[in-house]
């Protein structure tokens, strides 16, 4: 089968293309997520095999191809492996004792944490848990976003924003962030400012306020009255020059900063000492966040812990136009060689204006 395989790492040009001669995986002998080999027996969760449609891509997928995460996220059996990480497909393969899912379902499926690989194919084989149907109404280069960043904007949102907050969003219009917007506002936010360069784009999201960073540090703008939480999806030295500043906009323990460690400018190096470094950043801030009194609360919410009935959710709020699906302008790649290399090079940008998707498959009816 076609996939997009990535069988070095840095140089897109050189160590990403689509290969005709992947293994097809089946349920009798698929492709093992953690391990990378053709196995007969998966162990643990239930499965079933996609025909893929479209494929997402997310920082996940860069940092990976540039190396940094081998420890972490690479098979075991390294390169070559496919990339890619959530999908909208239509199963083609099921076990004989499956009740929900049936063959000719369409459905979105994220990847197996923390592995984000294995997903841009013609076929995928995916867990059942992680997995949920697609309202046929919404078109599959759409839904393929919804298994990781929407998800994971819904949760953030549903934890730390309460009715009336003032919020200021960092990286508003990206992959999550162009979702995080919309989700804050339904759950009550009164009040968002965010960082980008997209004023047109996240004022129809519902941000109120508009803050471009390249000309202006968030912590030194004026505001009628201090925000109650932060959202951090670029991470970089924002908590060090801006949380810890003792700015007007914080109001010290009574903000809360959240601080995804997966933001745009992380950099996880899982190598000899990076990653013992890596977790010595996160126990440190957590500390130092509770020592100095002006600084606000820190804290580093966990998006991807889905929970039964929230792929759902999500799928229901864009098939009911509560929430909107932004891709970036250049999506959605078609599914050859250069194509998929483009969108590398855009997720790898740090630049995309919404998601980065792959078709894989034109979809009927499109």
């Amino acid at each position: 089968m076609k996939a997009a395989i990535a069988s070095g790492i840095e140089t897109i040009d050189e160590f990403l293309h689509v290969q005709d001669d992947w293994p097809k995986p089946t349920l009798a002998m698929a492709i093992d997520g953690k391990t990378g080999k053709l196995v007969s027996n998966l162990k643990d969760d239930r499965h079933m095999v996609v025909q893929v449609l479209a494929c997402a891509l997310a920082p996940g997928d860069f940092r990976l191809f540039a190396g940094k995460t081998d420890m972490m996220q690479l098979p075991k059996s390294g390169r070559p492996y496919v990339i890619g990480s959530d999908i909208c497909g239509i199963v083609t393969e099921i076990a004989a004792d499956e009740n929900y899912f049936l063959i000719g379902d369409k459905i979105v499926a994220r990847f197996d944490e923390p592995q984000p690989h294995g997903m841009c194919a013609e076929y995928a084989c995916v867990k059942t848990k992680f997995s949920e149907k697609c309202p046929p109404s919404i078109p599959a280069v759409e839904a393929c976003t919804v298994p990781a960043s929407a998800a994971a904007a819904r949760l953030v949102a549903q934890k730390l924003v309460k009715p009336n907050d003032r919020v200021l969003l960092l990286a508003a219009s990206g992959g999550v962030g162009t979702f995080f917007c919309q989700y804050a506002k339904l759950q009550g936010a009164s009040y968002l400012a965010a960082t980008t360069t997209q004023s047109e784009l996240v004022k129809s999201l519902g941000v109120d306020r508009v803050i471009d960073y390249r000309t202006q540090n968030w912590w030194e703008i004026e505001e009628e009255e201090p925000f109650d939480l932060v959202v951090d999806l670029v991470n970089g030295q924002n908590w060090q020059l801006g949380g810890c500043s003792g700015s007007k906009v914080l109001k010290g323990k009574e903000t809360t900063y959240a601080q995804l460690l997966t933001g745009l400018e992380t950099e996880i190096d899982s190598h000899g000492l990076g990653i013992v470094s890596f977790i010595a950043m996160i126990i440190g801030r957590s500390i130092y966040s509770k020592l100095k009194w002006s600084c606000p609360k820190w804290t580093s919410p966990q998006g991807l812990d889905l929970q039964p009935g929230d792929l759902k959710a999500v799928l229901e709020d864009v098939a009911e136009k509560r929430i909107r699906v932004v891709l970036d302008p250049a999506s959605p790649h078609s599914f050859d060689t250069e194509a998929v290399r483009e969108a590398m090079k855009k997720q790898g940008s740090k630049h995309a204006h919404g998601k980065v998707v792959i078709e894989v498959a034109k979809e009927k009816g499109s």
